[in-house]
């Protein structure tokens, strides 16, 4: 059995275009959580299990931890991805990373592709140690572990993947002709997909802010000349044609 998570809020694009990526995923979850804190409720018109968290005036800036928090308590699969409301999944995403939870306890995208929208710029990083938590996904041998993981600053992908790569999970890389990594004791599997793109990371996306320096411009460099390189990472035409649409929204 296979569970989504999503934490939302205030991002209703955003969302709006997830329950597009979602509902053509090729294998489905069995479970979609969505923990929503918005200001505004989000609209809902994918079946999942919708969970309300009205925000308070105690509130950190990133509620993410909170979020996932209640959205443990809720979890009924024996294996769990994470999928965040600004990202794009390809239709085999589900498939690919549940797939290898088969056989790993700890699986993940690495060399993470970054695309800011507004600017058309990208980039790709390095990284073969650990995956974004958005690239993340686990099964039930890892799920006391995840649990743990929650207790602890905002980036609980690296402490996730500290679990199965130690500190090399904070800097790790490898040459590029080294598609995949398995650690040293077998639990941790972390795959690249640039040859076959199933995940892209899109920043600069309308609504509430994101964590992390991604979603600064400055962290994509490289212009995207007609839009080669969007077209290469979204991977449908119907997708690649939603997203022009949004950046001329946002113009």
């Amino acid at each position: 059995m296979i569970t989504a998570v999503t934490c939302t809020g205030d991002r209703p694009k955003c969302f709006e275009l997830l329950e597009d990526w979602m509902a053509n995923q090729v294998v489905q979850p069995d479970q979609w959580i969505v923990v929503d804190d918005g200001k505004v409720p989000t609209a809902i018109k994918y079946d999942c299990d919708y969970i309300r968290r009205e925000p308070k005036k105690s509130d950190p800036k990133f509620t993410m931890l909170l979020n996932l928090d209640e959205a443990f308590k809720h979890i009924k699969g024996d294996k769990i991805l994470f999928i965040e409301d600004d990202e794009y999944y390809a239709p085999d995403y589900v498939k690919e990373v549940s797939g290898k939870l088969d056989q790993y306890d700890l699986v993940g995208i690495g060399r993470s592709k970054y695309y800011h929208l507004p600017a058309l710029k990208w980039y790709k990083h390095r990284n073969m140690g650990h995956a974004s938590l958005a690239q993340t996904g686990f099964n039930k041998n890892f799920f006391n572990k995840a649990k743990a993981c929650m207790n602890g600053d905002l980036f609980l992908d690296i402490r996730f993947w500290r679990e199965v790569n130690g500190k090399m999970a904070d800097q790790f890389s490898l040459p590029d002709s080294i598609k995949e990594y398995e650690s040293k004791d077998g639990r941790g599997f972390i795959f690249d997909d640039f040859e076959k793109s199933i995940y892209t990371g899109v920043k600069g996306m309308p609504g509430r802010n994101g964590i992390g320096i991604g979603h600064n411009e400055r962290s994509c460099y490289y212009p995207d000349k007609d839009n080669r390189v969007l077209k290469s990472w979204i991977v449908t035409k119907d997708d690649y044609n939603k997203y022009l649409k949004v950046r001329e929204e946002l113009s």
